[in-house]
């Protein structure tokens, strides 16, 4: 090893790339040197390009050809439209190539290949030894300390009704999470160990701080069922700058007519709120009553001010611009609301509701024609995004991505037509073009097409939800001309239609409930409790993962543990909202975790062995006597046969409904 050590790094560097990862990573154990080598970016890039599912489908289309070829021509035809799959000629699989036998010529093809596989652009930075981590490692989920209710005297855990990230100053990464919960109060988790123990509450408001003070009762406990609405999934949005929070807060019930596009809202009463709570007092500073239920909240980054959906409107709110209302014990002195009349505050008891129903144009808020929106995105017009005057897309239950234009607003920008029922957006700030990802995908691009490719200006809208039942993950590639961002007009529809990709086919069997981007890859949740992280080209699958596998929580399947897990048929919990603890786009996220909420509880998705830690990790528990143990196990040992038991009951009965023919894969 010591003649080793004086080898040029070129040199060992060659020789670790017939060495399996894990003896490159050994390899890193014998000294710095070697430590900082076996750390070589190019080399992991090929370690991450050999085990990528690339080459595997690159050589099922290889076999389809040469199998087709050996039948009548009629056969071979069909079999090479197959591997092309665009219409546009014969695959460069198909066409010989003699010059392949030279050794600089496999080489250079090698290349070729590699570059059409990268998910990277040129100015992305990406350590790809955590690349390699994120997309082979061992995967397990940590879920973060359950909060009790302190007001009973069982201590039942509450449940968390949101999630939102909150960054330290002068951080980028995220390292605490923020959530609502079932008492009404602001829970506070440290999720870096920067604070306290990984996992653990640091802080934690007093109980009601969320609720509207109609709804305390004097005479009795606070009314908890109506604190955030069932379905509302962007309830939360921290400024990390500011240091708060806005939690959409439900006040009394909406009724519904007939007609979906008109709502009655009793006068007075039944509004909904927007709570600002301070994060270093754990206090509501501010509350304000909008007119109709708060459906979803804009990322709130200051000072672009925050886009509150509601049912039937859009509004910008500026933190900057309201009252200070005191702390929480002053709120019911004074409470404000939007006046949709004249564009101002008013008493909340004057407010004349009949004007929001009002058809013509407000300077205050946008109408929308349907109900409904369930995500709102901000996306910088340029590189700045502290400019204030990005894009704000809005997708919900209507079949159209609505675009505004903050300094025009509330005039609609344009729109984008999906014809899904989308319920999350995220985006990129790299181009995005179907034709060449497809073109990539089967590796037919030279290296120069490639590069052209990847530094096209431009920026990438990615859109999840429900198609006709089965899952849908869309691609739109926006320019960042502004007059061809004008999503209606005839021009930008010719030129979006080849950046526009639709997987509704296998990205999920069941709904879509939120996206992230997570590394080189995009990460999804479904219905059924599984994860799926596909390529940038929104069909090749890198991974796959049940929520309920990898935690000690979770139940066992009767066929024990199966390494990368996804079952189709759910396990439970579904994550209803995943989001990454790395805010910077353009840095490398793939160390990062994961984080989860299910819609009771928050979790820690990360690659390792086992679980760092679980809820009752963080539980004080006395010294227990050997029948206490003993008594312990056995309920456990009962609790996890039990669901075992529904679990192949669960399966007899899907085996059954399909006759015996067993499961039908859509």
């Amino acid at each position: 090893m010591a003649g080793m050590n004086t080898l040029p790094s070129e040199i060992v560097l060659n020789i670790a790339r017939f060495l399996e990862p894990l003896d490159i990573v050994h390899l890193q154990e014998v000294n710095k040197r070697f430590l900082a080598l076996g750390r070589d970016d190019t080399l992991w890039r090929e370690q991450c390009f050999t085990t990528s599912p690339f080459l595997e489908n690159l050589r099922r289309r290889r076999k389809l050809v040469s199998e087709g070829s050996e039948h009548d021509p009629q056969l071979r035809d069909l079999a090479r439209a197959l591997a092309t799959g665009n219409g546009l000629g014969e695959s460069r699989l198909t066409r010989p190539r003699e010059e392949a036998r030279d050794l600089k010529a496999r080489s250079n093809e090698r290349i070729r290949r590699m570059a059409n596989w990268d998910p990277s652009f040129p100015d992305e930075n990406v350590n790809f030894y955590d690349e390699f981590i994120a997309r082979n490692a061992p995967i397990s989920t940590s879920w973060l300390q359950q909060p009790r209710n302190r007001e009973s005297a069982q201590h039942e855990y509450l449940e968390i009704r949101g999630m939102g990230l909150y960054s330290e100053t002068g951080e980028s990464d995220s390292s605490m999470v923020v959530a609502p919960l079932d008492d009404g109060s602001v829970c506070i988790w440290d999720i870096a160990g920067t604070r306290g123990r990984k996992g653990s509450i640091i802080g934690r408001s007093n109980s009601g701080i969320l609720f509207p003070h109609e709804a305390t009762n004097t005479n009795g406990p606070k009314e908890r069922s109506n604190m955030i609405s069932a379905g509302v999934t962007e309830c939360v949005s921290v400024d990390s700058v500011r240091k708060t929070a806005y939690f959409a807060v439900q006040d009394g019930m909406t009724f519904y007519l007939s007609d979906l596009k008109l709502f009655h809202v009793l006068q007075g009463r039944f509004q909904d709120n927007l709570v600002e709570v301070d994060l270093q007092t754990l206090t509501a500073v501010s509350r304000e009553k909008f007119p109709f239920l708060i459906t979803a909240l804009s990322e709130a980054r200051y000072p672009v001010p925050l886009t509150v959906g509601t049912n039937l409107s859009l509004y910008l709110h500026d933190p900057r611009s309201r009252g200070q209302l005191g702390q929480a014990s002053g709120l019911s002195e004074r409470v404000e609301t939007y006046d949709s009349s004249f564009g101002s505050l008013r008493d909340a008891r004057s407010q004349d509701f009949r004007s929001l129903l009002n058809p013509e144009p407000s300077p205050v808020y946008a109408h929308l024609s349907q109900p409904g929106p369930l995500s709102i995105l901000h996306m910088p017009s340029s590189g700045d995004e502290w400019n204030g005057n990005g894009d704000v897309y809005v997708a919900g239950r209507f079949p159209s991505i609505l675009n505004y234009d903050r300094r025009y607003f509330p005039k609609l920008r344009g729109t984008i037509y999906s014809g899904a029922r989308l319920c999350a957006l995220a985006s990129l700030p790299y181009p995005f073009t179907q034709m060449e990802k497809d073109l990539a995908r089967r590796a037919e691009l030279s290296t120069q097409q490639v590069f052209e490719a990847k530094t096209r200006p431009g920026n990438t809208l990615i859109a999840c939800g429900e198609y006709n039942s089965k899952g849908s993950l869309e691609m739109y590639g926006l320019s960042p001309n502004p007059h061809q961002t004008t999503m209606s007009s005839d021009s930008f529809a010719g030129s979006l239609h080849n950046s526009v990709l639709k997987n509704r086919q296998t990205s999920s069997s069941s709904k879509l409930l939120s996206v992230s981007n997570h590394g080189t890859r995009i990460v999804v949740s479904d219905g059924s409790g599984n994860l799926k992280w596909l390529e940038r080209d929104g069909f090749t699958v890198a991974r796959r993962w049940n929520v309920a596998h990898g935690s000690v929580e979770a139940a066992i399947g009767i066929f024990g543990s199966m390494g990368d897990s996804y079952v189709d048929s759910g396990s439970g919990d579904i994550v209803l909202k995943l989001a990454n603890t790395h805010r910077g786009q353009r840095e490398n996220l793939a160390n990062e975790d994961l984080v989860l909420w299910t819609g009771e509880k928050i979790g820690l998705l990360g690659f390792s062995n086992k679980p760092g830690f679980t809820a009752e990790s963080f539980e004080e528990k006395g010294p227990q006597t050997p029948e206490e143990a003993h008594k312990e196990r056995e309920e456990c040992t009962y609790s996890q046969t039990m669901r075992q038991a529904l679990q192949a009951n669960a399966n007899e009965v899907r085996f059954m409904q399909g006759l015996g023919l067993g499961r039908s894969h859509r």
